[in-house]
């Protein structure tokens, strides 16, 4: 694990506004020793993740991999979902991190930076598939409702209509990032089904998520919108 993704497990676990939802107390450690076992309990869980479903994984199972003492597991999580939602947490940075390298300016049209956004998370996907599991698996932990993926979807969304808004005049009308989050929705369903059928998001379900996607927005954008003016 590099220096980067420690400092990012140190600052979500110990400072960030999901590490008081996960735990109401402030962590008793803050030492590096404090930051090494948080870490090594995430990467244990992510680890039997790798061959179980995560619905199958108990505290104690994700406590003799990482090998902490269960007693001091508590120190750092309430229990094993608060583990795999940290885990979400950190796969979500990672999939924003690469959907903000996709250049829009790369594209002619809006299809194509569309196009693009779908084969970047895809490629995330496809380089470590734990993470697709606590996506799209059967019976993965309900975190709160789900309400962390919402917000997920939302910040996606959110990036993609900037990006879009930054080249393009684009329609006026309010509900327009609604538009794109049922779009995302569509995606978020075909990857689904793939994982369900194959456990991973193949090659020709990312193409019916792109023609999909694709045909939904063209009921609300033109085929070549409008550059801006720069």
């Amino acid at each position: 694990m590099t220096e980067s993704r420690d400092n990012t497990i140190k600052d979500m676990l110990v400072d960030s506004e999901l590490a008081r939802q996960l735990v109401p107390n402030k962590f008793k450690f803050t030492s590096q020793q404090g930051r090494i076992r948080r870490q090594k309990l995430v990467m244990g869980a992510k680890k039997l993740s790798e061959t179980k479903p995560v619905k199958d994984i108990t505290l104690a199972e994700v406590c003799v991999e990482a090998g902490i003492p269960r007693a001091s597991a508590y120190h750092f999580f309430p229990n094993v979902e608060a583990i795999f939602l940290a885990l979400r947490f950190l796969n979500a940075i990672e999939i924003m991190e690469t959907l903000e390298k996709v250049d829009i300016n790369n594209f002619d049209r809006w299809q194509g930076y569309v196009k693009a956004l779908i084969e970047a998370m895809v490629g995330v996907l496809k380089e470590d598939p734990t993470k697709a599991q606590l996506i799209y698996g059967a019976n993965t932990p309900d975190f709160e409702g789900d309400k962390f993926g919402e917000r997920m979807d939302n910040q996606v969304v959110k990036l993609a209509y900037q990006r879009l808004s930054s080249q393009y005049e684009m329609p006026s009308y309010e509900d327009l990032e609604k538009v794109m989050l049922v779009t995302f929705s569509i995606i978020h369903g075909i990857f689904g089904l793939s994982f369900r059928h194959y456990e991973q998001v193949t090659d020709e379900y990312a193409q019916e998520a792109m023609i999909a996607s694709i045909a939904y927005l063209r009921c609300y954008l033109p085929e070549k919108l409008p550059r801006r003016s720069h």
